[in-house]
């Protein structure tokens, strides 16, 4: 699929990975649908740069959590550019939860916001996209779904949930939709991470290093663009640290 003249809804757009995505697809030539929870001033710059890239760009507010804002967000898409071409479900919740004092609400909040909100995005979507015999889906896990962290177990558990959704969607919306999940290693650095974590996490890859937010995009424009024959796939792009 080329993406020029194309419009894409990029979850999570506002900061980070998503907003790599966000400009790599704008720089290919398609329009950017928005998405972000918190993060309004950050939303709008990404807009801007969208903007400045000569594409249009609407900037969306929805809690993934909440099922109502996310049928919310799909139909403001909609409404903004008429249809939707690619999804990128790149918005996640990320923190550590550490088994003594997990609750509840955590493991909910967790399945609520990284695989429910994914999932109902992804159905109304992938439908319409169905509808306009063609379409692509690409979920943004993590190795922590292939090998799971102790302290993250919520969050490890969505996130393998995702890649075994991915699979699932890909059989449901065939043959029009191809849907992909690409599985990043450790791209950027959690906030609260010292220099000691930092060194453990390159010393756990194979390329000791750690990778950067435009090697995840690129894979996204790889599964959109490069090929129309792939889907149900599962592309790791950890510098080699899931398989160590």
């Amino acid at each position: 699929m080329e993406l020029r003249g194309r419009t894409a809804l990029v979850t999570g757009a506002a900061r980070r990975v998503g907003r790599t995505i966000s400009l790599a697809i704008a720089g290919r030539g398609a329009d950017v649908v928005v998405h972000y929870k918190n993060s309004v001033s950050e939303a709008h710059e990404t807009v801007e740069a969208v903007e400045r890239l000569g594409q249009r760009a609407f900037a969306f507010h929805a809690d993934l959590a909440e099922p109502d804002q996310v049928e919310a967000l799909a139909d403001h898409a909609i409404r903004a550019c008429g249809k939707v071409d690619v999804l990128v479900n790149s918005a996640a919740i990320f923190r550590r939860t550490p088994l003594e004092s997990l609750t509840v609400q955590d493991w909910e909040q967790f399945l609520r916001v990284n695989l429910t909100g994914p999932f109902l995005l992804a159905r109304r979507l992938g439908l319409l996209m169905r509808q306009q015999g063609a379409g692509k889906i690409i979920n943004i896990a993590d190795v922590a779904g292939i090998k799971p962290w102790a302290d993250f177990l919520p969050y490890s558990v969505s996130k393998g949930m995702l890649i075994t959704m991915t699979q699932g969607l890909a059989k449901a919306l065939a043959p029009e939709v191809q849907v992909n999940a690409v599985v990043p290693g450790t791209v950027l650095l959690s906030e609260d991470y010292g220099e000691k974590e930092r060194e453990s996490i390159v010393k756990g890859t194979l390329l000791k290093r750690i990778g950067d937010p435009v090697d995840i995009a690129k894979t996204v424009l790889f599964l959109v663009e490069g090929s129309d024959f792939i889907t149900g796939q599962v592309v790791v792009v950890d510098g080699g640290q899931s398989i160590r």
